[in-house]
């Protein structure tokens, strides 16, 4: 069966098999004796082959029936022939995201077939041209279960690591050790540091880069304590990696960021900090859902940590415990739902003073009161927006917030400020949430945030409800020339 479309490799509009997209001409010059059948790709052997990208069956095959040598074969996907040969005869796999798009552009692999959720719309067999949405997959919550109990049975949790920006290539260093991961910790907490101080947007580079030497660590040869120790540093340095994305509003990337990191994290059963680290992600994915304004889904999120944490091996610490509730309680206020927040305040403030400082983990230091008082105080501002009884409370808490956090949490102070703004404004004290809402500008176009932008633009759409005051039409002024981060 012969179609018409554009040739890979010529561009050229002209008749080229539906199996592979090469015009006659390119295909001889490729080095094609034979074209492949126009259902190669959907026989058994290679769905299967494909599902669980085993490329060294599919070259192996295209071979045969092609007529193709590993030279010409690499030269047409962008390998080595050398690499080319390791990947037929087993010693290595192929995991770059943009190689198995180089090879189902120039073969027209349905994408579907390599387990890619694409846009039905668009060309089956160009993987290349899709873009993997992660915000907007109704299977998300269901890939994160399945990430969180350890499944292999989502097609897509084993190559994980290939869907990270721009894979390097497998490490020659063989051996690791403590002081490697020593060194990975470190630099996870850096970027943490930073990013309270500063947003997300100016290291977020740094930390992919970074999370891209270390992911390729999987190969090294180390000792059992050390793997463990490797799973987790690499899982939350890919967490970091997440959240500064996410940061910077770019959600497909923080989710795919989390998702990697969480799979990684479960594959630690050994370490005692797998738990907090697992649970951790998936709270982070519900702050995310309640950004986007995805209420249930957020709860969806909250519910599965909860479940996590009494589920393994070892248990979270009170700090994580406490968390946990707090982000419960912004899932039910979302929802408008007063009894339940309440009680999910009341148990986090009970797990929070059941931590000491003995009981309290390293990681856990940005965990302040000022902290616990925001998180609180987002509740009772949440609720406030069905609600307006509990707006008072929400500004008695996130002014404890704002005042409490140090000079390098500016980040975690701006995020509050407008907030706070809009909650004085639903106590009806304008005065008080033009002069927030001045200092909230201020404190945002100093960082790198655009999740804080975001809330600059939920003060201004609650502002401009009351721009008949001049007082409050200078400050939607001042908030329509502040930057976008």
């Amino acid at each position: 069966m012969r179609n018409r479309y554009q040739c890979q490799l010529c561009s050229n509009a002209t008749a080229v098999d539906a199996a592979a997209g090469l015009c006659a001409v390119c295909a001889r010059s490729a080095g094609f004796r034979r074209p492949l059948p126009a259902d190669f790709f959907t026989t058994e052997e290679m769905r299967v082959a494909l599902a669980q990208h085993d490329f060294g069956v599919v070259f192996t095959e295209i071979r045969r029936r092609t007529g193709l040598s590993q030279s010409q074969l690499a030269a047409l996907v962008g390998l080595s022939q050398a690499r080319v040969s390791e990947v037929e005869g087993g010693m290595r796999r192929l995991a770059g995201v943009t190689s198995i798009a180089r090879i189902s552009t120039v073969f027209a692999v349905p994408a579907q077939l390599l387990g890619f959720h694409v846009n039905t719309a668009s060309e089956a067999g160009s993987l290349a041209s899709e873009e993997v949405d992660w915000v907007d997959r109704r299977d998300f919550v269901t890939l994160a279960t399945a990430a969180a109990l350890g499944s292999r049975l989502h097609p897509e949790l084993e190559r994980l690591a290939a869907l990270l920006p721009d894979r390097l290539e497998p490490i020659s260093r063989l051996h690791i050790g403590d002081s490697d991961i020593d060194a990975v910790e470190a630099i996870s907490d850096g970027f943490r540091r930073w990013d309270l101080a500063h947003g997300g947007g100016l290291c977020r580079t740094a930390a992919l880069s970074q999370l891209q030497q270390v992911a390729v660590l999987d190969d090294a040869v180390c000792t059992p304590s050390v793997r463990a120790r490797l799973y987790v540093a690499t899982a939350e340095l890919a967490s970091m990696a997440g959240w500064l994305a996410y940061d910077v509003e770019d959600h497909n990337a923080a989710r795919r960021l989390w998702t990697y990191a969480l799979h990684t994290a479960q594959r630690a059963e050994e370490s005692p900090r797998s738990t907090d680290l697992m649970t951790l992600i998936l709270l982070d994915m519900a702050h995310q859902a309640l950004h986007l304004r995805r209420p249930k889904d957020a709860l969806s999120f909250a519910q599965l940590a909860a479940a996590t944490s009494t589920s393994r091996r070892h248990p979270v610490s009170q700090i994580t415990a406490g968390y946990i509730q707090a982000v419960i309680a912004w899932c039910w206020a979302a929802l408008g739902k007063a009894d339940s927040t309440n009680r999910a305040l009341a148990e986090s403030r009970r797990r929070y003073d059941a931590a000491s400082a003995d009981t309290t983990p390293p990681w856990a230091w940005f965990v302040t009161d000022a902290e616990i008082a925001a998180q609180q105080g987002h509740s009772l501002y949440l609720l406030s927006a069905t609600q307006p009884r509990f707006a008072e409370a929400a500004v008695t808490r996130l002014t404890v917030a704002v005042q409490g956090h140090a000079a390098e949490h500016e980040r975690s102070r701006a995020v509050v400020l407008p907030t706070l703004a809009v909650a004085h404004f639903r106590v009806g004290d304008t005065d008080s949430a033009v002069r927030v809402g001045r200092e909230a500008v201020s404190a945002v176009s100093t960082l790198s945030s655009r999740r804080c932008y975001a809330r600059l633009r939920d003060l201004d759409t609650v502002a401009a409800h009351h721009q008949q005051l001049p007082a409050v039409l200078e400050l939607r002024a001042e908030l329509a020339a502040a930057p976008a981060g």
